[in-house]
């Protein structure tokens, strides 16, 4: 018979005492940071060290711990993504380690000779439209809807593993662009632009988008915009695992990729950079899961496992 046709319960008994592919993932991302707020960061970068190495201990010993369902497996398997607000949060500190200007100049040559010129300033005012500016900026505010929205929903319809891989690719594309911002801050055209007037800034979306940015936003997390990155890299992961998360996010996922540049949050620039390094976290995510994990079983993606169906039973099913 098949070997694929592990149940959650077994394969949580093989998984006891090992760390799991995103715990070594995140290790690696607490690790770079951690040494390099140290060697360059002061006093500050002190802190950040011995926060960075605190949390790496607290990831070992996640190592002993298997829940495979409900709240505290969801957790365990996406416990990178669930703490990256904090992470982007110490960014703003993070990228003066290395220099103290921003790059911005840099990519505004970029823009005007990939598109002749800067598309966040020229795409709202060609079109100054308040219903679509409202359903851009929606777009780019499903930012906090999107990445939630793929990890439960894989989890409830294809389990824990699922999620594992999930949130592998979107914890990744997240690390990666804030290892990018850590040595090539860009704070972006809401920075070095006005920001846009006339009836659009009389939307209610866009204030309530213009809040939250205000609130909790880094400067010099601009390029590649990890919006994308992330976002794109959930829906695709997600998307891999069960189709139907794919084409309930995608048009979502689009429509935060235009308000990113159209609400002037990012360049376009910033926006291809997400997109790319989101189908690049995608893409490798598979390889990557498989060499980190060392042995762990991995049932392939689109087979659910939990403790009542066996994985073997959901491929049998998908087969006929």
């Amino acid at each position: 018979m098949a070997t694929g046709g592990l149940t959650g319960r077994a394969a949580a008994a093989r998984l006891g005492g090992r760390p799991l592919a995103i715990d070594r993932l995140a290790l690696g991302y607490l690790a770079l940071t951690g040494l390099f707020a140290l060697a360059l960061g002061g006093r500050a970068g002190l802190w950040i060290a011995v926060l960075h190495a605190s949390a790496a201990v607290g990831v070992s010993a996640l190592s002993r711990f298997t829940p495979r369902t409900g709240l505290r497996g969801f957790a365990r398997a996406s416990y990178p993504v669930l703490v990256t607000p904090a992470l982007y949060a110490e960014l703003a500190t993070l990228n003066r380690f290395l220099t103290e200007r921003y790059f911005d100049d840099a990519v505004q040559v970029w823009e005007r000779a990939v598109f002749g010129g800067q598309p966040s300033i020229e795409l709202s005012a060609a079109l100054p439209w308040l219903p679509l500016s409202e359903a851009l900026h929606l777009g780019y505010v499903a930012y906090y809807a999107i990445v939630p929205l793929a990890l439960i929903g894989v989890y409830r319809t294809r389990g824990f593993e699922a999620l594992h891989r999930t949130a592998f690719a979107v914890a990744g594309a997240f690390f990666l662009s804030y290892l990018i911002f850590a040595v090539f801050p860009v704070a972006g055209p809401r920075y070095e632009f006005a920001p846009i007037g006339g009836r659009i800034a009389d939307g209610t979306v866009y204030g309530v988008v213009h809040a939250i940015l205000e609130s909790g936003s880094s400067k010099g997390t601009a390029f590649p915009s990890s919006h994308i990155a992330a976002s794109l890299a959930a829906v695709l992961a997600a998307g891999r695992e069960d189709a139907r998360w794919l084409w309930l996010l995608i048009v979502p996922e689009a429509a935060l990729a235009l308000g990113t540049v159209y609400g002037r949050f990012h360049y376009a620039l910033d926006a291809v950079a997400g997109l790319l390094l989101g189908l690049m976290a995608w893409a490798v995510s598979p390889r990557a899961v498989a060499a980190l994990s060392r042995g762990n079983p991995e049932p392939r993606p689109g087979i659910k496992t939990s403790d009542s169906e066996p994985a073997v039973e959901e491929e049998r099913r998908g087969r006929a």
